[in-house]
């Protein structure tokens, strides 16, 4: 399967009333991931905000770019929608046979 080109599967989505672009993470991205989420182990999660800060960071394009301090500038609930997109566009969250979103 050598001949088959890696290309970067990407998606709009609304967040904030307007778009942005998450990417579908390859293998090696979500072991990147793994690991960046393991160094946060002992630190204080508050509600999980540094977790879904890495995984924001690593999958919304531009986020990579952005500190702390503009993370938290953010409203919970948009930053929650979005992260239930980046899970379900990379195939970790749960949907029903629609692609809809369980547990709304």
């Amino acid at each position: 399967m050598k001949h088959i080109k890696i290309v970067d599967i990407t998606k709009t989505v609304k967040f904030l009333e307007q778009e942005v672009e998450i990417k579908q993470l390859t293998v090696k991205g979500i072991k990147d991931l793994q690991l960046s989420l393991d160094t946060t182990k002992g630190a204080t999660d508050i509600g999980g905000l540094a977790t879904l800060s890495i995984i924001f960071k690593a999958t919304v394009i531009g986020a990579d770019e952005m500190t702390d301090e503009d993370f938290e500038k953010f409203p919970i609930q948009a930053l929650t929608k979005l992260s239930n997109d980046i899970l379900v566009f990379n195939g970790l969250g749960a949907t029903d046979d629609k692609g809809e979103t369980l547990g709304k």
